[in-house]
């Protein structure tokens, strides 16, 4: 069965047009990429190698929790009038399932939705030594390195010119010139540029007996269809 990170849906006026998936391993290897690149004064020798592994399985609960539905049904599960019943997907819950032992790398994996005084606070009482001093620094790390990417994702495959984040320190500047060119702002990595890959699947949509969302959530874990695209951005330090 497929394993998704992000679903794109292309609709030409009410028609589906097209639905293309990023999988899982794709999504989190670039945020791996990511904070690998990282600066190293961003990091602690004693919890950096438990933070990077908590970085490649932080998203591994969406294998068991995706989901298609409508985007918005309106009043009484209906649309509003002359609008298309447009798809969406969730992975509700995914962040607690977490298939992994050590106290540290479940609490990150945990709390990578939700960066607040509150959480931050659970998690640290179940923490003890310098764990609980590192926690806040690796969470947030962790948040940025998944953030940084997804935004970078929506801007580069939907074309979106801002794609804004609930949570999201960094800002990212199209380039004038190039359109899969970026420029970030603080600029956190060690060398001043690095390369980005997202890789795309692309379900066959017309040969779909109907566009519900069952019907397409299982056509996308059942297919078998090449991938069909691999878009290579660029992200510049801002000069």
């Amino acid at each position: 069965m497929n394993a998704w990170g992000r679903i794109f849906f292309t609709y030409e006026g009410n028609r589906l047009a097209a639905v293309k998936g990023q999988p899982l391993n794709n999504h989190t290897g670039n945020c791996l990429k990511l904070l690998e690149h990282f600066h190293k004064s961003w990091f602690r020798d004693e919890t950096r190698g438990r933070l990077m592994r908590a970085v490649r399985l932080h998203d591994e609960g969406k294998k068991d929790t995706f989901r298609l539905k409508y985007e918005d049904d309106g009043k009484n599960g209906k649309p509003p009038k002359g609008e298309t019943r447009k798809l969406s997907y969730s992975f509700a819950g995914h962040r607690f399932r977490v298939p992994e032992d050590d106290p540290y790398i479940v609490a990150l994996i945990r709390s990578h939705h939700e960066f607040s005084v509150a959480q931050i606070n659970r998690e640290k009482a179940g923490l003890s030594g310098p764990d609980k001093e590192f926690f806040p620094d690796d969470l947030y790390l962790l948040c940025m390195s998944d953030h940084l990417e997804a935004e970078l994702a929506v801007k580069t495959i939907e074309n979106k010119t801002s794609a804004p984040r609930t949570f999201m320190e960094f800002v990212t500047i199209r380039g004038d010139a190039d359109p899969l060119v970026y420029r970030v702002a603080p600029w956190p990595f060690e060398d001043d540029e690095l390369p980005l890959s997202f890789v795309l699947k692309a379900l066959p949509v017309d040969g779909l007996k109907n566009t519900e969302p069952k019907t397409i959530q299982d056509a996308l874990n059942r297919s078998d269809a090449p991938f069909t695209d691999d878009v290579v951005t660029i992200i510049l330090r801002r000069r």
